[in-house]
């Protein structure tokens, strides 16, 4: 997540690009969780039931939901092979250096899980980085074999099992997803506090389980893609349209499906189903999704854009822990407590406004400082003053 890679290593721009449109989608999946507090039980607020607030839901799903933290670990690994070149070029081990790294990405990740929000993914990225420490010496092709094979095998279990819960189809009971304490969460500071620690603590494993192989296979397809200068030795625009083409159709088709499982249909019988199916196609509509950014980035306007997100993808780290801190202050007790009281539609305009406000707070605050404020806590654990050079 992190985008700082070390002294005397080159900036990748079109990296900065699309980290900050991740931060993006991400911000447009992690406010349900804030705004609707019925989202973490899989559900969706009877107050916000309408025919109108379910076309926002639907169209939120397709286009956002589980597309935007695989690109992010995508990017991870990039930059692990980013680093590991750093450490190379300054002839230290890479081994320390990345285990102080990821031990302070782990506490920075606890920290934000039981104060700011259950949903946190850092902790996983920091436990799943151990992993692609041990396997940055496969080559790119049994990399790209791997991350495929956990991928098809985390969906292909999730499909039968929905198939199976589907077919069973076994009522659920009056009142058996208990509603959300609704006054808990917006009472106060400690209360909303104490509601986020005992959903954090329910949350963990089914991140740590589910995402984190997930995680782990986005990293091992970005790590094979930095080996082979993806984004140093642009991709030809030919290839780029027809990736897009090929892929971003099937994408946004399958998450059609998911989506109306979901809304339409019976969440309850079908939710399995539908996660089984993002699993498998979301990482072709994000692959059409950065294809399109990338085209678009070639482009006069799109290198005005290029330029507004860049800076906010340079401190991704600190952003996207601003975001948690900015919705628990807009719908929780910490602040506001709108939980439950925005319709949807209101809730994309709200994603729409903070992401702005930190594409401008980005460019003030690298206007100033080289570096992110949490990019350089980041940096002074993983960058001690007197690294031992190897010998050689």
């Amino acid at each position: 997540m992190n985008t700082e890679i070390g002294a005397g290593v080159e900036r990748l721009r079109e990296l900065d690009g699309l980290r900050a449109f991740a931060l993006l989608g991400i911000l447009a999946v992690n406010i349900w969780f804030f705004a609707d507090p019925w989202t973490f039980a899989g559900e969706v607020s009877p107050a916000h039931a309408s025919a109108s607030d379910t076309a926002v839901r639907f169209l939120a799903t397709l286009l956002f939901e589980g597309k935007f933290y695989i690109l992010f670990s995508f990017l991870f690994g990039y930059s692990f092979a980013l680093q590991e070149r750093a450490a190379q070029r300054a002839n230290v081990s890479l081994a320390p250096r990345t285990l102080r790294r990821l031990a302070g990405l782990a506490v920075l990740g606890l920290a934000h899980g039981i104060l700011l929000y259950f949903g946190d993914i850092l902790l996983t990225y920091a436990v799943m980085g151990l992993a692609l420490l041990g396997l940055r010496i496969i080559s790119p092709r049994a990399a790209v074999i791997t991350a495929a094979g956990i991928t098809l095998a985390m969906a292909t279990l999730l499909i039968l099992v929905g198939v199976v819960v589907a077919a069973v189809n076994i009522p659920m009971e009056e009142g058996a997803v208990p509603a959300p304490d609704v006054a808990a969460i917006t009472a106060g500071p400690i209360s909303a506090l104490a509601v986020n620690v005992e959903n954090y603590l329910i949350a963990l494993p089914s991140v740590l389980f589910f995402q984190g192989p997930l995680a782990l296979a986005m990293f091992l397809l970005g790590h094979a893609a930095a080996r082979k200068g993806v984004l140093e030795r642009p991709v030809s625009s030919t290839a780029l349209r027809r990736t897009a083409i090929i892929c971003l159709p099937i994408g946004l088709l399958a998450a059609g499906s998911q989506s109306y499982l979901l809304y339409y249909a019976d969440r309850e019988r079908f939710s399995l189903l539908a996660t089984g199916i993002t699993t498998l196609t979301a990482p072709l509509q994000t692959a059409g999704y950065v294809c399109l950014l990338l085209l678009l980035f070639r482009t006069p306007a799109g290198q005005a854009i290029l330029g507004m997100l860049a800076p906010a993808g340079r401190m991704a780290l600190t952003n996207y822990l601003v975001q948690s801190l900015a919705l628990a202050v807009v719908f929780t007790g910490v602040g506001l407590g709108l939980t439950n009281a925005l319709p949807p539609a209101i809730v994309l305009g709200v994603v729409v406004v903070l992401f702005g406000a930190q594409l401008v707070l980005s460019r003030l605050w690298l206007s100033k400082f080289s570096i992110g404020p949490m990019e350089a806590v980041l940096r002074r654990v993983t960058y001690p003053s007197h690294e031992p050079k190897l010998r050689g």
